[in-house]
């Protein structure tokens, strides 16, 4: 059965890439780890939110790429003593990756990130609206 969901799940993979295109994809998946997310805006920006319980704050990695941002890291086992017999394992470890299409570019500059009680959230905050006054000269 895990054999058939695997390879489902890889099936599920290639129609998005196919409809979405690889740079086009909502979620990514490098490892078995795939972190949730919320993502919403704002009228100061759009916000995004990760649950990455269990990851430290060092092994995070963000880029913001235009219309894009990338969340990738991976999430070790933090056993004590390394354990002599598993009796359930369902805590996904390893290399995860999430790439969210944002609705606009956003300065990277002006991007914060906090990981706080096993959530990140990323703040974009919306471009300056740049508004002038333009002089009318005459002809």
């Amino acid at each position: 059965m895990a054999r058939e969901l695997a390879a489902l799940e890889r099936q599920l993979d290639h129609v998005f890439e196919r409809a979405l295109g690889s740079t086009m994809r909502l979620a990514g998946r490098v490892g078995s780890f795939r972190p949730t997310i919320d993502a919403f805006e704002t009228k100061e920006g759009t916000v995004v939110q990760v649950d990455l319980a269990g990851v430290e704050s060092e092994d995070i990695r963000l880029i913001v790429d235009g219309e894009y941002l990338q969340i990738s890291g991976r999430r070790s086992a933090t056993y004590e003593r390394p354990p002599e017999h598993h009796l359930q394992m369902e805590i996904p470890r390893g290399s995860f990756e999430r790439v969210i299409r944002l609705p606009h570019p956003y300065d990277p500059e002006r991007v914060s990130a906090v990981l706080e009680a096993g959530i990140l959230t990323v703040e974009l905050p919306n471009l300056p609206s740049e508004t002038r006054k333009i002089p009318v000269r005459p002809a």
